[in-house]
């Protein structure tokens, strides 16, 4: 089995903010980007590219080293079925690519981002408490 570089502390510290920061992200149901319900889009009050967890996501991920930023993307791809674990060296490759170009807001936003990250640290054997 492929090791993480991360640890998985950490990934679940991640977690628990993008569970935060998912709550506040509107559904796109509705909004004819997607199938789905009709209901209408729920429009946000608040903007949540300001969102102080928002930015402490970001600034965890920036205060990583490259190969835990690496593993972190290369969880998010696994969890999303982009790789499978018999594909882990190539998630890392993929996302060592994408970590090259330094930004580190490019894995805070999706809605389904703590969903990704459990499902990724299942098929490590992890789990994050409750």
């Amino acid at each position: 089995m492929p090791e993480l570089r991360i640890n998985p502390d950490k990934v679940c510290e991640f977690l628990e903010a993008a569970r935060e920061v998912a709550g506040k992200v509107p559904a796109t149901s509705g909004d004819q980007t997607s199938t789905g319900d009709d209901s209408p889009l729920a429009f946000m009050e608040e903007d949540v590219s300001r969102d102080p967890v928002r930015e402490q996501m970001i600034e965890f991920v920036a205060g990583l080293n490259v190969e835990e930023q690496t593993d972190l993307l290369a969880l998010i791809y696994l969890g999303r079925g982009d790789f499978s674990l018999s594909e882990w060296d190539e998630a890392l490759r993929e996302a060592g690519d994408r970590i090259a170009a330094g930004d580190p807001r490019y894995m805070i936003g999706e809605r389904a981002l703590p969903a990704y990250l459990e499902e990724a640290l299942e098929k490590f054997d992890k789990t994050c408490p409750d």
